[in-house]
């Protein structure tokens, strides 16, 4: 009952998408065979390991949506997809409603040293006529592995996103981005959605409010832990 997968199919600039993704041509990530495979392991790592709290997902710890939502490439998911934009002459502003996140980008600012690593990475922008340019690095390397029930989905800490926006209609933002990490694609990937405009507030997101699923699960762990000890023991005897 809580989840908002959407009652149409993708559409862009009129057409109909199967796929947000334009290049490659095909519509798939273009991980390289190295690529994928530290893809898979940050994926397996995260999501089957139980012994630690900070290894778990950025979402479980409710620090950052799951699915890539607050952080750029901005994603959507099964729920709570919105955005809502805060211009200034020296900032703007992008709160996303998945866990209540809010992106500073820097106008006509550098980026900051590559030590510095902030969990929605460090955005700078510029305007390129009607159109707002974003570059994004330096993401925590918390939030590298930021797959969902439906993908599976890794950047690196140095990964480079672009994303443009451009104001195409009253009720419609063309939303762009491209993607360049020649250690883990073979090529940059862009991809294109259309942000939506929405009409009344975004609520709170309290992730953190009830919610008992990051002890539950190492709960869970530590029992099952103990009844194989159990099951040894008993057996041994």
């Amino acid at each position: 009952f809580w989840l908002d997968p959407g009652s149409n199919i993708g559409v862009v600039n009129g057409e109909y998408r199967s796929s947000w993704i334009v290049e490659p041509a095909d519509g798939r990530l273009p991980y390289s065979e190295a690529g994928r495979a530290e893809m898979e392991a940050a994926v397996d790592a995260a999501w089957n390991n139980y012994d630690d709290p900070e290894v778990r997902s950025a979402a479980e710890r409710c620090t950052v949506g799951y699915g890539s939502t607050g952080t750029p490439p901005m994603l959507n998911v099964l729920y709570n997809n919105h955005v809502q934009f805060y211009q200034t002459p020296e900032q703007v502003t992008i709160l996303v409603e998945m866990n209540h996140n809010a992106r500073i980008i820097r106008m006509n600012a550098d980026h900051r040293a590559p030590e510095l690593r902030q969990w929605l990475g460090d955005s700078v922008g510029h305007w390129d006529g009607d159109t707002l340019v974003v570059e994004t690095t330096n993401f925590h390397p918390d939030i590298s592995q930021r797959s969902s029930q439906a993908q599976r989905f890794y950047l690196q800490p140095d990964t480079l996103v672009e994303e443009r926006f451009t104001r195409v209609a009253d009720d419609t933002i063309f939303y762009e981005y491209t993607v360049t990490d020649p250690d883990i694609f073979t090529q940059p990937w862009r991809a294109e959605m259309p942000l939506w405009r929405a009409e009344g507030p975004i609520f709170e997101y309290a992730c953190h409010e009830g919610n008992y699923s990051l002890p539950g699960i190492l709960a869970g762990a530590r029992r099952e832990e103990a009844m194989a000890q159990s099951d040894n023991a008993g057996g041994g005897q």
